[in-house]
């Protein structure tokens, strides 16, 4: 199978991730959808121009980061290791995660960035300050999950983790979620892992370069850097 991807990009991250956890050999298609030509033959392969997009080994087309990994997760029979588990009630709540994860916490992150592009004198207006509070309610739910939980949904890594990995760890750029001492707790075990920490490693030198070059330039910050808000 083939998987076209973008090494910085946080759902092509899902989607490595996935792949690593599940030890499936793939074919690796780095897209630059910034380059003209690139992105006129990727969008051949994927009419809206995101990614990332599984090729499988039979030519289905697959699209969506959560759709690849479930995907991955069925074909790999082999596989003793589940991303979305068997049992159907637990699999209803690491799917739900996932969906908290990607509509309140990575699109919060995403008007957070925004907003840090603006001057600044107009930035936190109305729009990003509701985004901040629906991102805050999520965390504030991930949190209390994770009182007694080693993953989002228990004792087994999932589809929410791979989810939750690069988005969280994006999150640090514009947002401070260290009085979350749970989730703060979480996301070092998450960095830890095998599978995160090849990905994010792949995907540095990429994320750097990218945002050297905004109007405002950031940083990608380190979760040992979080400080406790005043």
């Amino acid at each position: 199978m083939k998987l076209y991807y973008a090494p910085a990009s946080s759902y092509s991250q899902r989607v490595l991730i996935s792949l690593y956890e599940k030890e499936i050999d793939f074919t690796a298609i780095e897209v630059n959808l910034f380059e003209a030509q690139a992105r006129s033959q990727y969008l051949q392969i994927n009419p809206f121009g995101k990614i990332p997009t599984l090729i499988t080994d039979e030519g289905e087309v697959l699209h969506e980061a959560c759709i690849i990994i479930e995907y991955l997760d069925r074909c790999s029979k082999g596989s003793q290791k589940r991303l979305i588990p068997k049992d159907p009630k637990l699999a209803l709540e690491v799917r739900m995660l996932e969906r908290i994860i990607d509509i309140y916490v990575n699109a919060g992150r995403e008007a957070l960035f925004k907003d840090s592009q603006l001057p600044p004198e107009e930035r936190a207006k109305k729009p990003v300050i509701k985004a901040q509070r629906l991102l805050e309610t999520a965390c504030t739910l991930l949190n209390e999950k994770l009182v007694d939980r080693i993953w989002l949904a228990g004792e087994e890594f999932s589809l929410a983790d791979c989810a939750a990995a690069p988005t969280l760890a994006y999150l640090r750029m514009v947002y401070n979620y260290k009085h979350f001492s749970n989730l703060t707790a979480y996301v070092g075990r998450l960095e830890s892992r095998l599978s995160v920490s090849k990905v994010f490693h792949s995907g540095r030198e990429q994320m750097i370069q990218m945002l050297s070059t905004l109007p405002y330039p950031l940083e990608l910050v380190a979760l040992e850097e979080l400080t406790l808000p005043c």
